[in-house]
């Protein structure tokens, strides 16, 4: 009996330290996983067609670089290619894409979807955080020469994702293509603030 008792409290201490764990993680985790502890003030300086140099000035060099984009012939190409590494303060972004999409040549369609899309790449300045319910994703998406052309954010929830902060161009709905020059921008203001807190003026 006193046995069974002991090994009761030992299993609640152990789901109370991991209870008081996660909620240490999920308190904290919003600051831990963005690159160089960027803020929304940064954020809002992005504007469409800005720039990579511009970017890295004001949000610092991302912790990835990747290029999922396009369509293999998933018979024909055994290896499709995709670009996906991550960045250090010596990486120079543009080379590695420049290099990566020279070098692409795994299969005919992928190549046609480079050519109609060009060479965009994204620069993704989040991590997830281990064992939190939600955390903030933010990605900036450069078109093929290597200007903005949308700027995403979201909360990553285990039931359901929420799009916290959004700016890219406006769109024709009859064409589906973008309108340069007309932006279009959607925030939520309350998670966008606790997510990316502004900095005080």
């Amino acid at each position: 009996m006193k046995l069974m008792k002991i090994i009761g409290l030992t299993i609640l201490s152990i789901i109370g330290i991991i209870l008081c764990l996660v909620l240490v993680i999920n308190l904290l985790g919003y600051r831990s996983n963005i690159a160089n502890g960027i803020t929304g003030t940064e954020i809002k300086q992005i504007e469409m067609g800005m720039p990579l140099e511009e970017v890295i000035s004001i949000l610092g060099k991302p912790f990835e670089i990747y290029n999922l984009h396009g369509q293999h012939d998933l018979i024909s190409c055994k290896k499709p290619k995709f670009l996906e590494m991550s960045v250090n303060e010596n990486t120079d972004i543009i080379h590695v894409v420049d290099s990566f999409f020279n070098d692409t040549s795994c299969c005919d369609s992928y190549k046609e979807s480079i050519q109609r899309r060009g060479k965009q790449v994204t620069l993704t300045y989040t991590k997830p955080v281990c064992l939190s319910i939600y955390y903030p994703m933010l990605w900036v998406h450069l078109d093929s020469n290597y200007c903005v052309w949308n700027v995403y954010a979201k909360r990553k929830d285990h039931i359901d994702d929420i799009t916290i902060y959004s700016l890219s161009w406006k769109m024709d709905t009859i064409t589906w293509e973008d309108i340069t020059g007309e932006r279009s921008l959607l925030i939520n203001d309350e998670l966008f603030e606790k997510c990316f807190k502004s900095k005080k003026q």
